[in-house]
């Protein structure tokens, strides 16, 4: 089996021959530091065979690893005849990279390993008196952190919230997002503050990185995530690497049009899909509905089967553009929701991937901490571009 590992797209000023040189070896260090993770510990040769990597290459990539203080030497293995292989396993004491995921109401943080191992998490509501202090909110989770597992060791900062960054919709902003961090440079800002390397992505990016490394994608490499929030997004993987985008704002799912007589949205057109699946056009919708008088239980069935059917037609135009192996649907919308969602869909509607038939959606179990997990991996896939 040959692993992949995710990546972060970075532009390159030697022009595209040296980025294509530069993008491969990121990415095979990250293919070793994948199969030891999956693995635990591994020689060169079985590093080799795993990865499909030359055994020079190999060679080449556990020694900068190393100097770069990521991989160690675990000591010689025994074996029946030869020179013992020396196994090579993750320095998990060599570092750790904090995660941040949050939005206009609440906040989930963590900080993890190297090997991906979780160290601690946390979550709550955003204080009700925070106004403009984002900055010092996240520079106090990093310091807190940092006393208990030493500031010296944090590899940087993955900052995950809603996005898309640096774009003026009419009239309002994006549902659950932080205005003044949906700006880039706010990573700069928050680097200076800190003291550590900040990487700033959405919300669905990160969670789709997360479901990965740790949840229903593991064994896939090109699949599409379906973050259900305040608003809609999508986190595209393509062959292990996660799809970003120009200006890293592709993926935003939940403005596909699927009615475009449908409902006014924020963003100036009608009948995005964030209007009929998104957690605020639910409590819209069931105020409205009460409102008329209307018993809640049976509003919710309707506004059930309402998102379900825009789902449909969403999952049928994503599966037709990207032909992925699976669609996985998460977000912060609780698991049950979602499971019910997955349940009215019925069978789905025809697609390319149709022969697979319901095996080819599945519903996260890690739920909003899917984005946090992705969020720590940030770092960690930046420290590997050594």
């Amino acid at each position: 089996m040959r692993y992949s590992w995710p990546m972060l797209d970075q532009t390159n000023p030697l022009g595209p021959a040296a980025s294509t040189v530069r993008h491969v070896g990121r990415h095979n260090r990250r293919v070793i530091l994948h199969a030891l993770r999956v693995h635990g510990n591994l020689s060169r040769a079985e590093l080799a065979r795993f990865t499909g990597l030359t055994p020079q290459a190999v060679a080449n990539i556990v020694d900068t690893l190393m100097t770069a203080g990521l991989v160690r030497e675990a000591g010689r293995r025994k074996a029946q005849r030869g020179q013992p292989p020396i196994a090579i396993e993750i320095a998990n004491d060599g570092g750790y990279a904090v995660g941040v995921l949050i939005d206009a109401t609440s906040f989930h943080a963590v900080a993890a390993g190297i090997g991906g191992e979780l160290i601690e998490m946390r979550e709550g509501p955003v204080p009700d008196a925070i106004e403009a202090d984002w900055l010092d909110f996240v520079a106090g989770i990093h310091t807190e952190f940092g006393v208990r597992f030493g500031a010296d060791r944090c590899l940087g900062i993955g900052l995950v919230t809603p996005g898309p960054f640096d774009i003026d919709w009419p009239g309002v902003p994006t549902p659950g997002a932080i205005p003044q961090l949906q700006v880039r440079g706010i990573a700069d800002q928050l680097a200076a503050r800190t003291g550590t390397e900040v990487l700033l992505e959405n919300d669905a990016y990160a969670a789709a990185l997360g479901e990965k490394l740790y949840g229903q994608a593991t064994e896939f490499s090109d699949f599409f995530y379906i973050y259900v929030g305040e608003g809609v997004g999508g986190g595209i993987v393509i062959r292990g690497e996660p799809y970003r985008g120009t200006r890293g704002n592709a993926g935003e799912f939940g403005h596909l049009i699927v009615d475009p007589n449908g409902p006014q949205c924020y963003c100036g057109n009608r009948g995005c899909l964030g209007e009929y699946l998104s957690l605020r056009s639910m409590r819209d919708f069931l105020r409205d509905a009460e409102a008329a008088g209307e018993d809640r239980d049976r509003a919710m069935d309707r506004w059930v089967a309402r998102a379900s059917d825009a789902l449909s037609v969403g999952i049928a135009g994503i599966e037709n553009l990207f032909d992925p192996e699976i669609v996985v649907i998460g977000g912060a919308a609780p698991v049950p929701l979602l499971e019910r969602l997955a349940g009215e869909l019925g069978e789905l509607r025809a697609s390319v991937r149709q022969d697979v038939g319901r095996q080819r959606l599945r519903v996260s179990a890690l739920g909003e901490r899917s984005a946090a997990l992705g969020a720590s991996a940030l770092p960690i896939l930046a420290a590997i571009n050594v």
